[in-house]
């Protein structure tokens, strides 16, 4: 019945008549995702143990980075689902990188059988059930990596739980970020002797990251007229606290200036926003479309994959989407720099805005009505005392914490019965599998980069 339920949802799902679109563009890419992967195993499988990494969007797949660069003697390939991923410009640490076939019984029976992994690994937490259920009934080994569930996910909902309890019965071993995240993930069904609490290889990732100053020569002359606040993955809802904290503290700082990247640069997106900043009385410059010019005192970002270098350049930052519960995007990267961060008011249930709340090296706003006065104060208190900000910033860069990394890796390669670990022994009963199917055996730091 579960399965019946689920395969009659994705099939209308993935027969939407869409077209354009994040979603129509996802379809289309994981419709046509079966045949490259089938061609790509043809010509370039070898005999080597091939480690199969879902990330679903850009977040997944720069969590797995750090995890895929410690993996020895092995092929590693990348699947996700989200559009995002496309326009990347960093590449990622595989051998190829496409959409995931769409979650069917036929394309990934293909796909499966056309790779041959010898493991099949999730980053964060975004697992398929006909995926699971088909490596499941071919002896691949799952994994989930930075394994991460919100409080109020879905997932845990009481008439969802069941759908899905026998896909996560099914999880081989998993690295969960926290105790609670470890706790929330065995309610769900995954068994409590496979999951190791890790912390989040997240941390690695922007710890050990090499900061490409050179695609930035020109944005850094600009950026030393004065103290930068940078303004990260802002979105819609964040555009018009951004805006009227920046008019305040620009007025009353006349060296100072922001840096604002939309978290969306498609499109019209960056010139919409340069026409709101003019309505404010803020010379802006659209970058790198254009050359910053000393009396801009706003520059809007118009690529992607630029925004953790260009923490580099901060004095403090405001990461976006913390109008929305569940949507705040990454307050590692400013951390990483030492940077106080400020966050918007659904900020609860993030584990690491969490900890840099905690630690006092971020600041939650206030709802919406007050949030533009108290950023512009925020920020104006860090342009006054410095010593205060150092402070705030230290904070933030001391509640990041390396070492999962390397912990999800030896996970991962016991898993594969390879140095690093000892294989796991048979269990000597079966646990629950998706769809029913009996479980089988598995298969057999660096230098901070500162401003």
């Amino acid at each position: 019945m579960q399965r019946s339920v689920y395969r009659w949802a994705a099939r209308i799902v993935h027969r939407l008549p869409l077209r354009s679109g994040k979603l129509g563009r996802s379809l289309a890419g994981r419709t046509r995702a079966a045949d490259g992967w089938v061609n790509w195993a043809a010509r370039h499988r070898t005999s080597a143990p091939l480690v199969w990494i879902h990330g679903a969007s850009v977040g997944e797949a720069l969590t797995a980075q750090p995890v895929v660069a410690r993996l020895r003697d092995v092929q590693v390939i990348h699947t996700h689902t989200s559009p995002s991923v496309e326009g990347w410009p960093a590449p990622f640490a595989a051998e190829a990188s496409d959409y995931a076939p769409l979650d069917e019984p036929q394309p990934v029976a293909r796909v499966l059988d056309a790779l041959r992994p010898s493991l099949l690994a999730f980053s964060r937490g975004d697992l398929w059930p006909e995926l699971v259920a088909a490596a499941h009934a071919r002896n691949v080994p799952v994994a989930v990596l930075g394994a991460a569930l919100r409080p109020g996910s879905r997932r845990r909902h009481p008439l969802l739980r069941p759908l899905y309890a026998a896909m996560h019965g099914a999880v081989s071993w998993l690295g969960a970020v926290s105790p609670d995240d470890a706790t929330r993930w065995t309610e769900l069904g995954v068994e409590p002797d496979v999951v190791e609490v890790t912390g989040d290889p997240r941390h690695d990732q922007v710890l050990e990251r090499v900061t490409n100053v050179q695609q930035l020569a020109d944005l850094l002359a600009w950026a030393q007229g004065g103290p930068t606040l940078v303004a990260g993955s802002v979105e819609p809802a964040d555009l018009p606290i951004v805006l009227g904290a920046a008019r305040r503290v620009l007025s009353q700082h006349p060296s100072a200036r922001l840096l604002l990247v939309p978290h969306d640069p498609d499109g019209h997106t960056p010139a919409s926003v340069a026409a709101r900043c003019r309505r404010h009385g803020l010379d802006v410059t659209l970058w790198p479309d254009g050359h910053p010019e000393p009396r801009s005192r706003v520059v809007v970002v118009t690529a992607r994959g630029l925004l953790y270098d260009l923490y580099a350049l901060g004095f403090a930052a405001y990461v976006g989407g913390g109008f929305r519960e569940g949507r705040l995007h990454a307050v590692i990267e400013p951390a990483a720099y030492g940077l106080p961060v400020v966050v918007g008011p659904a900020w609860r249930g993030a584990a690491d805005a969490d900890s840099l709340v905690a630690s006092g090296g971020a600041m939650a706003l206030p709802p919406p009505r007050a949030a533009a006065r108290a950023l512009a104060l925020e920020w104006s208190g860090w342009l006054v005392d410095d010593a205060e900000r150092l402070h705030a910033g230290m904070a933030a860069r001391g509640a990041l914490h390396a070492g999962a990394a390397a912990k999800s890796a030896c996970g991962l390669l016991r898993l594969l019965g390879m140095a690093g670990g000892e294989e796991r022994a048979p269990e000597s009963e079966p646990s629950r599998a998706p769809w029913g199917a009996p479980h089988p055996a598995p298969a057999t730091g660096p230098p901070m980069v500162r401003r």
